[in-house]
């Protein structure tokens, strides 16, 4: 089967195209390829042309921050009356909105146009952060711009009409790439024997991309609908995260302080508390998701064997 992408070439799409290589034939949506999904005309021709039965929307702008730097920009050009200039302010800016929000549209009516499924891949930070844990069945409600866009998507996405899936995963982390994420920062921060400052009052669910990958499969494969959060099966803090890192890496753990949110993030977007998403959905249809120790050792042995 083909499937046609956005953002396969990121942290997390392109870990997902190397493990599922052998069972579905992929074909990219990214701007190597001339195609960039502020283009409305460009996007039409790339799925018009393409056979691939469904496509995986993971293109996003995800820098937190940067994000909330968008947003007074972003409500201006909202507010333009021309949706012409609301474009062209979009397609010559990219911001939060312009590639989370008219991006996306671009890909859904697309996706309309020539009846093609569509799997948009969506984030944990769609909730505030005010209960203890969060089904796919919690209504969201983001406190930060990159939520609040991601979200906006989502809606596009359950309104559109199609065979649709939402994949809300959290803090992706593998073995090897060439730009880092949480997992692999703090590695290497204690690797260089660098003080961490680690937040103890934020709860989050890391999450191994290659289960991510399989659960996409998993997904694609019983042709499943509807909302999936594909998360680890252990909530954290980033304090705590550290600690198991150090100890699995047999890294010094005393170079690991604690702070809080409200200190670390202080001048920055704001942070929801916590973030347990749960992954009961995803789990019943037999996709494995580790739990943080677990896929700590796996990111470790997959270093070990690159390194033999």
């Amino acid at each position: 089967m083909k499937i046609l992408g956005t953002g396969l070439t990121g942290l997390v799409g392109s870990r997902v195209t190397e493990l599922l290589s052998s069972a579905y034939e992929f074909e990219f949506i990214n701007l190597e390829n001339g195609i960039n999904i502020l283009n409305k005309k460009s996007v039409f021709d790339a799925i018009s042309l393409s056979k691939a039965p469904i496509v995986i929307h993971m293109a996003a702008k995800t820098n937190v921050d940067r994000c909330e730097l968008d947003r007074q920009r972003d409500k201006e050009i909202l507010n333009f009356s021309n949706f012409s200039q609301k474009e062209e302010a979009w397609v010559n800016e990219q911001t939060a909105w312009a590639v989370n929000v008219f991006g996306t549209q671009n890909i859904v009516e697309a996706c309309q146009a020539f009846n093609k499924k569509i799997i948009y891949i969506s984030t944990d930070f769609v909730f505030n952060g005010q209960k203890k844990s969060y089904t796919e069945d919690d209504t969201p409600s983001p406190i930060n711009w990159y939520g609040k866009t991601k979200f906006e998507g989502e809606k596009l996405v359950q309104t559109s009409g199609l065979d649709w899936v939402i994949v809300r995963p959290a803090y992706p982390y593998r073995a090897l790439f060439e730009r880092n994420d949480l997992v692999r920062v703090l590695i290497a921060k204690l690797k260089k024997q660098e003080e961490l400052n680690m937040i103890t009052d934020h709860i989050m669910v890391p999450t191994f991309i290659d289960d991510i990958a399989n659960a996409l499969d998993v997904l694609i494969q019983r042709q499943e609908k509807g909302i999936f959060h594909i998360v680890g099966s252990q909530a954290i803090t980033p304090y705590n995260l550290a600690i198991k890192i150090a100890k699995e890496f047999n890294l010094d753990s005393l170079l690991i302080s604690k702070t809080t949110r409200r200190e670390y993030f202080a001048g920055k977007a704001p942070r929801p508390f916590c973030l347990n998403l749960k992954n009961d959905k995803i789990n019943n249809l037999g996709a494995e998701m580790l739990s943080v120790d677990a896929g700590l050792r796996e990111v470790k042995n997959q270093i070990e064997k690159i390194q033999i």
